[in-house]
């Protein structure tokens, strides 16, 4: 299942955003009857705040495991961030 973060916003820059993001995907992977990885795909994100980042990434890992999250298209600045807080990316 893709998930398309610029849904959320072009700049994802708050821990209380990215709890509502991370509600709002466990509806719809939880929706699907596709039990596959889950990938974020970063395309139209221009910010991505460590906050942002750890909430996000740390909820969907505990919850689904770190082996179902896949993240793609990211642009350096993004990379960055997810390294800062030591996410794979």
């Amino acid at each position: 299942m893709i998930i398309q973060l610029s849904k959320f916003n072009s700049v994802l820059n708050s821990r209380p955003s990215a709890k509502e993001a991370v509600l709002r995907i466990y509806q719809m992977v939880n929706g699907s009857v596709e039990k596959e990885k889950i990938i974020l795909d970063f395309t139209g994100v221009e910010v991505l705040s460590p906050s942002y980042a750890d909430e996000l990434l740390q909820s969907l890992e505990n919850k689904y495991g770190e082996e179902k999250i896949e993240i793609i298209n990211t642009v350096p600045a993004i990379q960055e961030t997810l390294r800062a807080v030591e996410i794979h990316g």
